[in-house]
């Protein structure tokens, strides 16, 4: 068979992950090797208020990966989560379209959770639309200067009585 890239979010108590993240890590890391899946890339986002008590933890730091992994190896992955102790939830998804998705986060277009991604795409649009008014602005200014300087009548915004 062959391997598959998958999207590992994994969901810890954030009070263990604040006193002893590199353990917790190193744990992912000893669960998806156990497994025989590879890891392509992983990133710690900021611990948030969850929605519901999960085992008596009402804040979680979740941990994004990126492994390939043939499908048996996802399955005991996700056994061996259920029955450990550190991981409160774990969520793997295939979809082809991942892999754009992890070569983006690897290449640091893109980190950090989707709200904060979709912020940042909005500020960047927004910039690139106020770029873009003041260039016509600017366009428009220039056109009527020349206009204005060869002698011809320049359009006015205003109309004008008869």
């Amino acid at each position: 068979m062959a391997e598959k890239l998958y999207e590992g979010m994994f969901l810890f108590d954030a009070n263990l992950a604040g006193k002893d993240w590199p353990g917790l890590e190193q744990h992912v890391h000893e669960l998806l090797k156990k497994h025989g899946a590879k890891l392509e890339y992983s990133e710690r986002w900021p611990d948030r208020k969850l929605a519901y008590e999960i085992g008596r933890s009402k804040k979680g730091t979740y941990y994004l990966t990126y492994f390939k992994s043939e499908a048996e190896g996802v399955a005991g992955l996700e056994r061996d989560c259920q029955l450990s102790e550190r991981i409160l939830r774990l969520l793997v998804l295939y979809d082809p379209t991942l892999v754009e998705d992890c070569r983006r986060r690897i290449s640091r277009e893109v980190q950090g959770p989707p709200e904060d991604i979709e912020a940042a795409e909005v500020a960047a649009a927004a910039a690139a639309a106020t770029a873009a008014t003041a260039a016509a602005v600017a366009a428009k200014a220039s056109a009527a200067a020349e206009a204005g300087a060869a002698g011809s009548p320049v359009e006015s915004e205003t109309p004008t009585e008869a």
